[in-house]
């Protein structure tokens, strides 16, 4: 069976039923999407939003009185929904975008902060394996700010073995250090 003609009476043409419905979408789904394709470039999503147009149809299928009124329902809801859904895809791409910068910026001083905390953890177990005294002289130089004279009379040994002793303990940190790197 085919369409009534729309000259036909109101009657004859809400009598098609689900007749004229499937005429209907059969004479428009693949022009639809053809024109949908045109403004979205996606095949899948020009697809689903004609079969979403032709949901609404079916719903308010008893409203039209034509074949024009339903073809221009058709094609300016399909034109309507293939903008909304760009305007969706750009704003989608726009907040993807800004998450990334942001999750870029925090990422940084965190993986900074993390670097930074195992490095101090590796330097302090270094130190910690050091010998006694070079420990102490280490330990009072770089975390206490003493100056060389300053250890030299704490322990009760020369500023000369005080700065050998240091550089001993800074060369055998630096080794340890970067053997775990």
């Amino acid at each position: 069976m085919h369409l009534p003609h729309p000259c036909n009476g109101i009657a004859q043409w809400n009598e098609a039923g689900s007749v004229a419905f499937t005429n209907i979408y059969n004479r428009f789904y693949d022009p639809l999407v053809f024109f949908a394709r045109k403004l979205l470039t996606d095949q899948l999503a020009a697809e689903d939003i004609v079969t979403e147009i032709f949901l609404k149809y079916w719903q308010k299928e008893d409203q039209f009185n034509s074949v024009y009124a339903v073809k221009a329902f058709l094609y300016i809801s399909t034109r309507n929904a293939c903008i909304n859904h760009k305007q969706k895809a750009q704003h989608m791409a726009r907040a993807k975008a800004d998450l990334r910068v942001l999750t870029d910026e925090f990422d940084e001083p965190v993986l900074n902060a993390i670097t930074q905390a195992e490095i101090l953890r590796d330097v302090y177990y270094s130190v910690e394996a050091l010998p006694v005294q070079c420990r102490k002289i280490v330990l009072y130089s770089y975390f206490g700010g003493l100056s060389n004279k300053q250890i030299a009379r704490r322990l009760q040994l020369s500023v000369h073995t005080v700065r050998n002793q240091k550089v001993r303990g800074i060369q055998l940190v630096r080794g340890k250090v970067q053997a775990c790197l």
